[in-house]
């Protein structure tokens, strides 16, 4: 007999841990077989269970349902479950559901959904009831298998229920997500003219309902929506809805550091749009976006390279607008309530605090109009019809976050150019940075000049965008806070080869950090 055979159930653990997840249900599987006699630990064989056959659902279901083992062995096992992915087109669905419901322990869920198997009736049900400590969810949709067909689709079978039953999960823990639409075949497309099936019908109803829900609006790190030709920037990038029903976030998925956007309808002008809205984003997916329609004219990838070094400033003074627009609000209303006095500065403490939820008017603001210096201003009364003063307030631009970008440039674009691209890219950004770096150091001459000037905190939920939710004060003793950092702030890793593994991408890109995080190469 082999020594491996004989080896006490400690090490074959030990043993076990080091495979891959990928290979560690058919490794032990084969161990069993080998050494049927062996304390081969059969926790790793349900631990993750990825099944490529519709057969092997139903095979599941009833080894789990009829296995001759007491109650609580048989809780245990299917307690072991922590990773579930169904890759196959051809499922009952019926089963399925069935079977993920004997999964209490479950933290990744991944699922193919093709049109013979799920219906949205069936997402709808299964997703009805949250899923308690679910980590990590993908849903790959593909409306067509062998031949395009749209018979779910001319019945009006969309899957917009899906995204209204997570909208409505509780507040909890959902770090990555991931909702792809495959598309179209070329092989089809190329010898038929079909046009790019629907799955989600109302992406701008239903999308910002998602992002702004409960259990997205905290804990998402990373989001891959690919949906192609769909225009899906602005959904994502959108404020607050006043038609909402739900006690929703004004600011959406705050802590987002991945976003994988790829064969979506984006706009190259939608870029810095993007980077504004999420302001700790890392990385960034294009391809298959067509942002370039055609070849593009010298210097404009040098505008790009600025346009995300500049990112900073562009959300410094959006952020401005509205608190200048709510200070002079608040300043009416004051003057109306106090026979035209003139309120005072703003209090220069804003005191740390988690922001309730919902959005706050004028009547229920949180500041203190006092005075913050005395000598500067004093408690006067202004004469009828006199222009409330609105304190002097300045945003510090913040440094960018951004470290890779993945796009995909048109294919008029021969690979020899690539070098050239990303040369201008970066010069675009060195142009950037030096321009931010003045306009930072114009914001430590406003403060010796008198200005209030503030800076985003550095809490993500602390977010509202609401009079002075998410701004901090900046001392006028905290000189370094208007500096840059001594090593400099380098260009984000510009990949322009597509999603491929066997490709020569670039080092440290985000193509690399996704095949990490979403566990497949798509």
């Amino acid at each position: 007999m082999p020594i491996i055979a004989e080896l006490p159930t400690e090490l074959y653990s030990s043993i076990l841990n080091h495979v891959p997840q990928e290979s560690l249900q058919q490794t032990v599987l084969s161990l069993t077989r080998a050494l049927p006699f062996s304390p081969i630990p059969l926790f790793f064989l349900f631990q993750c269970i990825r099944l490529t056959h519709a057969e092997q659902v139903v095979l599941l279901h009833r080894t789990l349902r009829t296995k001759k083992m007491r109650d609580d062995q048989q809780n245990s096992v299917t307690s072991w479950v922590r990773e579930f992915s169904l890759e196959s087109w051809l499922a009952d669905a019926d089963v399925v559901i069935n079977l993920l419901r004997q999964l209490p322990k479950l933290k990744s869920l991944s699922l193919w959904i093709g049109p013979n198997n799920f219906s949205p009736e069936h997402l709808e049900e299964l997703f009805a009831k949250p899923i308690p400590g679910l980590k990590y969810l993908s849903l790959r949709f593909r409306p067509y298998v062998q031949k395009a067909t749209y018979y779910q689709f001319l019945k009006g079978a969309y899957f917009d229920s899906t995204l209204l039953a997570l909208s409505q999960w509780p507040r909890s823990s959902l770090p990555t997500m991931s909702i792809v639409q495959d598309p179209l075949d070329p092989g089809v497309s190329s010898t038929q003219a079909f046009a790019q099936p629907i799955v989600f019908f109302r992406l701008d109803a239903y999308l910002p309902l998602l992002i702004h829900s409960p259990s997205m609006s905290e804990s998402l790190i990373s989001l891959r929506l690919r949906i192609p030709m769909r225009p899906v920037a602005r959904s994502l990038c959108v404020n607050a809805f006043p038609r909402m029903k739900h006690d929703y976030e004004s600011f959406s998925i705050p802590a987002l550091k991945y976003l994988d956007l790829s064969t979506c309808g984006v706009l190259e002008t939608e870029i810095d749009m993007i980077l504004a809205r999420f302001k700790v984003l890392k990385h960034l997916l294009l391809d298959g976006c067509k942002i370039f329609r055609g070849e593009m004219r010298e210097g404009e990838w040098t505008a790009l390279g600025k346009r995300c070094a500049l990112v900073g400033v562009r959300r410094a003074k959006e952020r401005e607008k509205k608190l200048k627009a709510w200070l002079e609000a608040n300043a009416v209303a004051v003057a109306q309530n106090n026979g035209n006095e003139l309120p005072y500065e703003v209090n220069a403490n804003i005191p740390a605090r988690r922001q309730r939820r919902g959005r706050r008017g004028v009547a229920t603001a949180t500041i203190s109009l006092r005075e913050r210096d005395e000598a500067a201003t004093s408690t006067s009364r202004a004469p009828q019809g006199a222009r409330p003063t609105i304190p002097k307030m300045r945003i510090l631009p913040p440094l960018p976050s951004l470290q890779s970008l993945a796009a995909t440039p048109s294919s008029l674009v021969k690979r020899d150019k690539f070098p050239m691209i990303r040369a201008e890219f970066e010069a675009g950004w060195a142009e950037g940075i030096a321009q931010l770096a003045v306009t930072r150091a114009r914001m430590q001459t406003s403060s010796d000049n008198g200005w209030r000037i503030l800076k985003f905190g550095n809490e993500i939920d602390d977010a509202a965008e609401e009079g002075l939710d998410g701004l901090e004060d900046v001392s006028k003793d905290e000189n370094e806070a208007f500096g840059m950092p001594v090593k400099g702030i380098g260009a984000p890793v510009l990949c322009l080869v597509g999603s491929e593994r066997d490709e020569e991408h670039e080092k440290d890109c985000g193509h690399s950090m996704g095949w990490d995080i979403w566990k497949d190469e798509l």
